[in-house]
């Protein structure tokens, strides 16, 4: 499995599958590189495969909690979490060794970014269109923040569709 920051020059896509379902595919030309699924049960979390040796599964304890969790499969305890800010602008993700990464919302939700803690962008999720059911993917930086946690672009997409979702 190649890391992420390999596809620096590459153009990546998530790609819903159909216009009904809630599957996404993380695509590098035709290759896969990952799939996520959001659970509608509850609407409280989405499965990701693919991407590492593990499985990884994002959830939340209450559906009024502002955290989310991200966990290995049968798994109990979670090894990252997202805590949004009340104005819902941004969030910390907070992972393994103390790390964090930041992810920063754009006006419409058009483009999003996935930051260190320096305020240094590393991925650029947009939308291709209006319309579209595909959010480009760009590898801004080389970062090992990201090559460890590839699962940072789903949950930047979990996220966006939790707004999506908030708006309607």
């Amino acid at each position: 499995m190649k890391n992420l920051s390999e596809y620096i020059d590459r153009r990546l896509r998530l790609v819903k599958k159909s216009l009904f379902s809630f599957e996404y595919d993380l695509l590098a030309g035709d290759e896969v590189l990952g799939a996520f699924n959001y659970r509608l049960l509850f609407r409280r979390g989405g499965d990701v495969k693919g991407l590492e040796k593990r499985n990884i599964e994002f959830y939340k304890d209450h559906f009024w909690s502002r955290e989310i969790k991200v966990r290995e499969e049968g798994k109990d305890l979670p090894f990252a979490n997202y805590i949004r800010d009340f104005i819902n602008r941004r969030g910390n993700v907070s992972l393994p060794n103390g790390n964090k990464l930041v992810i920063h919302f754009g006006f419409f939700d058009v483009a999003t970014e996935i930051r260190d803690d320096k305020d240094k962008a590393l991925v650029l999720l947009k939308r291709a269109g209006l319309f579209s059911r595909t959010i480009n993917v760009t590898i801004k930086e080389k970062s090992t923040l990201v090559d460890e946690n590839p699962w940072i672009v789903f949950l930047t997409l979990f996220l966006l569709i939790k707004r999506r979702q908030r708006r309607r």
